[in-house]
């Protein structure tokens, strides 16, 4: 009777081993599940955000409310690289020029997020403070440009006159990861053209 009894006792023990661990690994992957599903929730629109306001830019490059005030076409790009661009258009239609600037910084301008790949985007607008203009938090603003005939301009770019359409890629992660591991969201801008740099 002794015997039976430790035995009933291991076999409950190791019965409820098995059944505490298989409730935590449950409560681990619901637990990872909503992080995910979550984290990518925010992700989507925070790049949605993002590119509402860059590619919106991007499409109006040289625009101008007041026709007398337009740019010349080869000078509404103002400098162009793999992740930076200056262009000229009319931010607020109202007739006057402004020129807008797109570029990333480093991680160390960030000391606010734990993902060491974060990087701010900064959307500077008339030379104003570069600290006060951050747009977004991206892992990647990449920029690919070609010429009227769909050719790719290699870098760096001396004339930015001959760029007629781009490639703009974004890409931005969670700023916190779960074991280590970071969700992600990419997009991707194939041709993306100003009407005012095919007016060339």
């Amino acid at each position: 009777m002794g015997y039976s009894t430790i035995l009933d006792i291991i076999g409950a023990f190791v019965i409820g081993g098995i059944l505490l661990l298989t409730l935590f690994r449950v409560n681990d992957t619901t637990v990872q599940n909503y992080f995910y599903y979550n984290s990518d929730f925010i992700l989507q629109r925070d790049l949605v955000d993002i590119i509402m306001i860059v590619e919106g830019d991007l499409r109006r490059i040289g625009y101008c409310a007041d026709p007398d005030n337009l740019a010349l076409p080869n000078r509404t790009i103002l400098f162009a690289d793999s992740n930076a661009i200056s262009f000229v258009t009319d931010l607020h239609r109202a007739g006057k020029l402004d020129t807008v600037e797109y570029r990333t910084g480093t991680p160390d301008d960030l000391s606010g997020t734990p993902n060491p790949r974060d990087i701010p985007l900064y959307r500077i607008i008339n030379n104003a403070n570069a600290e006060r203009s951050i747009t977004g938090v991206v892992t990647e603003f990449r920029l690919v440009y070609f010429d009227a005939l769909g050719d790719s301009i290699s870098l760096p770019i001396s004339s930015p006159g001959e760029i007629q359409t781009m490639e703009l890629s974004i890409k931005v992660e969670n700023a916190s990861a779960y074991n280590q591991n970071y969700s992600n969201a990419y997009w991707r801008q194939v041709r993306l053209a100003s009407k005012n740099l095919k007016s060339r």
